[in-house]
């Protein structure tokens, strides 16, 4: 029998996050440090131009950011009523019940999770060429991407103000360097003058493997449900989730398709080819080609920072995933514990460095290739099960909005045909990147090429274990998905897809 003594100590453990902590451009940073503009810039955009979708990347980033866009307005009306650390996890929870909650749950998790080792790859490879390159010192990639990561679990376990602070710095920096480069290219008409005509839709028939380019434009941006995440440490998330998501989609949207025009104008019909055999080096070379050699030199820098932000920011958005589930006791309760001073999940950001590490570890005696390999494979398993738990969401958005009911100006619009819109675009984006999976990984490769199994199974398993704990631990149960803010939720949720009263206070 517990004493008295271990009562109060295990009354006094902390599990709140720091409300009110964050503000509006807070999560802006936090976000778009997320989407890493110049880690995106540097690597994927070039790829896409070589093997993705060709002359068409710009038009594909304009189509991306309407689909994301259109998922936004039904993600927004959801972060108007649930504010959660969870996030996709307690929105999916609400709308489709329980099992599915804890699938999407999981799934997410795990994705966000996977993000920090395969930025870390990134972080790790262009860190020790720099330190190679410019002070003669040869350290193995995978020092500097460990060392990293344990920077990131340093600083994350202080107040995430300081987060915000760092992130600020190096994301203010990064972007006005690519829009320097991207505005001067641009402006002296690149190799032979604008082409407008690459934003013609029949670019696409023509595109070297489009579902590849949409498989890149979508990993550009995930984690800008970062502004859900922050809600239950930001002040008046009701109002700043909305506006900072939107914000987030469509600045993404504008610069990531700009940056792209510009790639394509400096080299013009030479982009493809171009692309295929400097990769990484593109927008470097467009640099030195179209401005002055200094800004070349920044960017080698800025490129570091901006892995490392990438990477950051993910670190505490698996984190926070860790710690919400923690704080349900769906996994280890010690998960959900925040520090007694700085209110940060100090536990669960530990656990995913020490994840982090692991898997860096393991490609690094596997002999991978940081940016091919650990920074290529990953991803796509990390796109496949984010964008699958989009999907979800949308028709979460859907159902609950059934259930409680549609008031107000445009709400058949925000809360029905938005999300609808979303699960079909969401739905032709997956089947793309399954069928072109064996294009970017190489057909031989099988473990890469079952991503799409190892996202249902982590799915499924949620849910065969939400089954469970409803059969055989009904209190755990009906913790899942539980949402932990100030406002009573409207009495209509007693009734769910599944016919089961979902989480509430």
């Amino acid at each position: 029998m517990a004493t008295n003594s271990t009562r109060r100590a295990t009354a006094e453990v902390s599990t709140d996050l720091l409300k009110g902590s964050i503000r509006f451009f807070t999560i802006v940073l936090m976000v778009t440090a997320a989407a890493a503009p110049l880690v995106v810039v540097s690597t994927y955009i070039p790829i896409s131009f070589a093997n993705g979708a060709g002359m068409a990347t710009a038009l594909t980033y304009v189509a991306a950011t309407l689909i994301l866009l259109v998922f936004a307005v039904g993600f927004a009306q959801m972060a108007k009523r649930i504010t959660a650390a969870g996030a996709f996890y307690n929105y999916t929870t609400q709308g489709l019940g329980r099992p599915i909650g804890l699938g999407a749950g999981w799934t997410v998790m795990l994705a966000y999770s996977m993000i920090v080792p395969a930025i870390s790859g990134g972080f790790g490879y262009f860190t020790s060429a720099m330190l190679e390159n410019y002070f003669g010192w040869a350290v193995p990639w995978w020092v500097c991407s460990v060392a990293g990561v344990i920077l990131m679990f340093v600083i994350s376990y202080f107040k995430v103000t300081l987060t915000g602070k760092i992130l600020g710095v190096a994301l203010g920096l990064e972007v006005l360097v690519v829009f320097f480069v991207a505005t001067a290219v641009i402006v002296q008409g690149g190799a032979q003058g604008q082409m407008p005509e690459v934003f013609n839709p029949a670019g696409w028939l023509a595109a070297p493997a489009i579902g590849i380019g949409f498989f890149f434009a979508f990993w550009s941006w995930i984690g800008f449900e970062t502004t859900a995440i922050y809600g239950e440490e930001t002040t008046d998330p009701k109002q700043s989730v909305p506006r900072a998501t939107y914000i987030a989609v469509i600045t993404l949207g504008v610069f990531y398709s700009f940056a792209a025009y510009a790639g394509i104008v400096g080299f013009g019909d030479q982009t493809m080819e171009q692309a295929g055999s400097l990769v990484g080096d593109y927008y470097f070379v467009l640099a030195d080609m179209y401005t002055w050699h200094f800004m070349r030199v920044l960017m080698d820098f800025l490129v570091i920072t901006g892995f490392f932000a990438c990477a950051f920011a993910f670190h505490n958005n698996a984190s926070r995933y860790f710690f919400s589930m923690g704080r349900d006791r769906i996994l280890p309760a010690a998960l959900g514990r925040t520090h007694d001073k700085h209110k940060s999940p100090y536990v669960a950001n530990g656990v995913q460095a020490a994840i982090a590490v692991v898997v860096i570890l393991l490609f690094a005696l596997g002999g991978a290739d940081p940016l091919l390999q650990l920074g290529g494979w990953l991803p796509i398993f990390c796109t496949a099960g984010v964008v699958f738990v989009q999907l979800l969401v949308s028709l979460a958005v859907i159902f609950y909005f059934n259930r409680v009911g549609r008031s107000g100006p445009g709400a058949t619009w925000k809360t029905l045909v938005a999300p609808a819109i979303g699960v079909v675009a969401q739905a032709i984006v997956l089947v793309l990147l399954v069928v072109y999976i064996p294009f970017l990984a190489g057909a031989d490769v099988v473990v890469v090429n079952l991503i799409p199994l190892y996202v249902l199974l982590i799915a499924l398993a949620g849910v065969v274990y939400a089954l469970y704990l409803r059969k055989r631990r009904p209190e755990e149960y009906a913790r899942i998905g539980k949402i932990y803010d100030e406002e009573e939720l409207p009495d209509a949720l007693d009734a769910t897809v599944g016919g089961e009263a979902p989480a509430r206070h």
